[in-house]
């Protein structure tokens, strides 16, 4: 396994990513940890999502050679659990994580990959949450009724969202969906220190024929087989798109001062 590219760049110039790469002779892993849902912040000012990347990595580092998807989800659920946090406060993360000894790729949330298949087409896997897809389009038609009836500009929009405003409730206690067992189309799954039913764990067994394998985060909202042109997408997305009520339809949109409306993480390697 060898790195090709590799690339992280946070949302904003004043805060660091909370995605982060880990590499190791057995496993490659992208993860990417949850923006902070209220202003809870552990010792030193770290929020939960960085934590949560940042134990998570070091649980990667270390992971057995042999162990399945199922196992590995124990193990990392055992490393980012918080005695006495709210849910709302938990470290919180999706993982893409490639497995070179079984050749596999395990999706836990919604990160994404891709990889090249046997007729040279390059073949991409995401994870969307349905709730997410609902806030957006809520989010926008907010937003859109803001300035069709000339409450708001763009600019006071971008600064101050009353879309997100509105919304804002709903995602601090959306945890209610997190890993649930009882069935429900708002269940969705995250590494958050709590058991993860085994249905939620997304196992993609890789073909023969592949060599090269992209991990991303979910801050590529196109992922193409090079970093480069993931970037210039993403880049003209964000110059057309900046309230994110449009191609880039998002729970939220580019802040003021801001590079982006999320962390971003490519990865690419030869296996």
């Amino acid at each position: 396994m060898k790195i090709i590219e590799q690339y992280t760049e946070g949302k904003s110039t004043t805060t660091p990513s909370e995605d982060a790469v880990v590499v190791t002779a057995s496993y490659a892993a992208v993860i990417d940890g949850a923006t902070p849902k209220t202003t809870f912040r552990y010792p030193g000012g770290e929020t939960p999502g960085h934590l949560a990347a940042r134990l998570l990595s070091d649980a990667v580092r270390t992971l057995p050679l042999d162990i399945d998807a199922e196992d590995c989800t124990t193990r990392l659920t055992k490393a980012l659990h918080q005695d006495n946090v709210s849910p709302s406060n938990r470290p919180i993360a999706s993982m893409v994580i490639y497995s070179e000894s079984r050749r596999e790729v395990w999706m836990i949330g919604d990160c994404q990959f891709g990889y090249i298949d046997g007729e040279n087409s390059f073949r991409t896997m995401t994870n969307t949450k349905y709730i997410d897809k609902v806030l957006s389009e809520w989010r926008r038609d907010i937003i859109l009724s803001y300035l069709n009836r000339g409450c708001m500009t763009a600019e006071e929009i971008a600064a101050d969202d009353p879309g997100r405003r509105i919304i804002q409730h709903i995602i601090t206690h959306q945890v209610r969906y997190q890993n649930a067992k009882t069935p429900n189309r708002f269940n969705y799954t995250m590494l958050d220190g709590e058991p993860i039913p085994r249905h939620f764990i997304k196992v993609f067994p890789l073909p023969a024929e592949v060599h090269q394998l992209v991990l991303a985060t979910d801050g590529y909202p196109v992922l193409m087989q090079n970093l480069e042109e993931s970037e210039k997408i993403l880049h003209r997305m964000l110059q057309e798109d900046p309230l994110c009520i449009g191609p880039l339809l998002a729970t939220k949109g580019v802040r003021p001062g801001n590079k982006s409306n999320d962390d971003r993480t490519y990865l690419k390697l030869e296996i």
